[in-house]
């Protein structure tokens, strides 16, 4: 059991050495040398002119004597029977800081690793009931996962979150599979996005993409708003959800984030070639 007074409480039984709090109740994870901090990126809605942050989007970073490490280098450290425990931290280290995000409202968007084998269903079941007992809605959580995690999808369902569809290493998300998860997002990664910016033609096929989502019922977000021709490709495409470093880049929970909306115009300084979409 984790401290009930600096942290958050009861996590799950064998994790209860990996993921402690510290002196102000931010949960942090221990893994050999390394410390994993949880990360939340805002993501934006757009209406009107206006971004508003309306999720966040959980992100697990890897510290090294107090300093951010190379994702990778911590990677080369995690021995193969260690995978599916640290894939089972990187879900319920955000859960177990849902009160420290800072937004008020905002839905959290997980990331669900299948390394993480049958125990993760288990370790979300009981943070589900837990958040529940501190009144945190199991709707507000969104959990994101690949084509091929259906069943899991599928109980993450039942026990009241949303799913969201995002494509495997770098390929576009699959219409079918939507359809198979029902997803109620559907997340178009880097490097997918990065394709549809490249040039004209195939930007114009963007809005397309995004139509046939929605028709499916799925909102769409894009990853990698880094440039104001990001932001001008996917507004023009009319994406729902949107996140990036322009936007506003990860920050450590329990940093202060503006929860009020921005004019998307702050975000255009006139200094971008834009890729005339649609005429």
């Amino acid at each position: 059991m984790n401290d009930p007074v600096f942290g958050f409480g009861a996590i799950p039984a064998d994790l209860g050495d990996k993921i402690v709090a510290d002196e102000v109740g931010i949960e942090f994870g221990v893994h050999g040398r390394f410390r994993l901090r949880s990360a939340i990126q805002p993501v934006f809605r757009h209406s009107d002119g206006r971004l508003t942050p309306v999720a966040a989007d959980a992100q697990v970073v890897p510290y090294l004597n107090g300093k951010p490490a190379a994702l990778a280098d911590f990677d080369a450290e995690v021995s193969g029977e260690d995978r599916a425990l640290v894939a089972r931290m990187a879900v319920v280290l955000p859960l177990a800081n849902v009160h420290n995000i800072g937004v008020d409202g905002v839905s959290l968007i997980l990331r669900h690793d299948a390394a993480a084998g049958d125990a993760a269903l288990e370790d979300l079941r009981f943070m589900v009931r837990r958040l529940a007992e501190e009144g945190f809605e199991a709707s507000r959580l969104i959990c994101g996962v690949d084509g091929t995690s259906a069943a899991f999808a599928a109980e993450a369902r039942a026990l009241g979150l949303r799913v969201a569809l995002r494509g495997r290493a770098g390929a576009d998300p699959d219409q079918d599979a939507a359809a198979n998860l029902g997803a109620d997002v559907v997340r178009l990664g880097r490097a997918s996005f990065d394709r549809f910016c490249a040039d004209a033609a195939t930007g114009r096929l963007l809005r397309a993409v995004v139509s046939e989502f929605r028709a499916r019922g799925a909102s769409v977000l894009v990853d990698g708003i880094d440039s104001e021709n990001h932001l001008e490709v996917a507004l023009a495409a009319g994406v729902d959800l949107l996140a990036g470093d322009l936007l506003e880049p990860p920050v450590l929970v329990g940093s202060v984030i503006d929860e009020g909306p921005r004019d998307a115009s702050r975000f255009r300084r006139g200094d971008c070639v834009v890729i005339p979409l649609f005429g």
